[in-house]
């Protein structure tokens, strides 16, 4: 494993108080989970008003969303004042919000260095480590934001997240309950919920969970297709396809981009036999993530069943360059 951007280095005992051969390394992918910035507005001492003003107009832009203006002014602030830890911790936060985890890591070392870390901001570490695919360092530092902030639902969530990511499904499952046990109705909560005992072959519990987040969000102005496309994917899979549906039909309405809500419907138009509309959500499904072999192929399939010999060939041949093996339509 390679040790990451020098928290290893830090004085770790008297900033983090870790025990010796604790180690943080890894490298890797993208972020699953959104968290809202910690605004800490300090009392400004005399003869620093002006200086201060930049880190200020920083929190502004991050209460506003607008990472690369906050990223800009926090590079500018911290030229002039390397001892500051605000900027330190709002700039490596900035930095993760923008996808660029390791500059992130690197400011949160800087400001480690310069006082104690919170919760939040092991959060973010953690979060720095989900970008990064590094799930086990994720999990270590999520912990330790749980430790200081037990109170915390968002954390919870996440490391619900992360456990259930590493196939920890049991651990997932209690994160997620107290996650809903300190913010009811939680339907993102209820929904992973569900995922965490399909990982542990409990679909009876699965399928209550989701319908669970399907009810709290019956009024909600905005609703997730989450639950609706995790729902119909156990009911593709039991064959109820008259129940999965309108519930995938309704995913993706509200969510028309997501190429996987495309493959659930192609698949259960497969099962019915309806080849043109399977066709159809297969080649959305290709247009929308066109590296994914599965598509690919399973595109093939549906022009290999249709006749369509030349384009059924053209597709296998392209997901077994995108998956590096030979595929034929009987290989699946």
């Amino acid at each position: 494993m390679i040790v990451a951007l020098g928290w290893m280095e830090m004085r770790a005992a008297a900033v983090f108080g870790i025990r010796r051969g604790m180690a943080l390394a890894g490298v890797g992918c993208a972020l699953l989970f959104g968290t809202q910035a910690v605004v800490r507005l300090q009392a400004q001492e005399p003869g620093v008003a002006s200086q201060e003003g930049g880190l200020e107009r920083a929190r502004v832009l991050v209460q506003r969303n607008d990472y690369i203006g906050a990223e800009k002014e926090l590079k500018v602030y911290v030229q002039a004042d390397r001892q500051s830890a605000d900027a330190a911790f709002l700039l490596g936060y900035v930095l993760m919000r923008l996808n660029k985890p390791k500059d992130s890591l690197a400011e949160f070392t800087r400001g480690a260095a310069l006082r104690t870390p919170s919760a939040e901001d092991f959060k973010h570490v953690a979060e720095d480590y989900v970008l990064l695919n590094s799930y086990g360092d994720a999990d270590q530092w999520m912990l330790r934001s749980v430790a200081m902030n037990p109170k915390d639902a968002e954390s919870w969530y996440a490391l619900g997240r992360i456990r259930y990511t590493e196939q920890k499904f049991q651990d997932a499952v209690e994160c997620f309950q107290k996650s809903l046990a300190l913010l009811p109705r939680s339907v993102k909560a209820e929904d992973n919920l569900g995922l965490a005992y399909q990982g542990l072959n409990r679909t009876d519990d699965a399928i209550k969970a989701f319908q669970q987040a399907l009810t709290w969000q019956e009024n909600a102005e905005r609703k997730s297709e989450q639950p609706m496309l995790n729902l119909g994917i156990v009911y593709v899979e039991q064959g109820k396809l008259e129940e999965a549906l309108p519930l995938l039909t309704k995913a993706a309405e509200i969510a028309p981009k997501d190429a996987k809500i495309r493959e659930q419907l192609g698949m259960l138009y497969m099962q019915q036999n309806q080849l043109p509309e399977a066709q159809q959500q297969f080649e959305q499904a290709v247009t929308l993530a066109p590296e994914s072999g599965a598509y690919h192929f399973l595109l093939g399939r549906v022009y290999h069943r249709e006749g369509q010999d030349t384009k059924a060939k053209a597709e296998f041949e392209q997901a077994a360059k995108l998956n590096g093996s030979h595929a034929t339509p009987n290989s699946y």
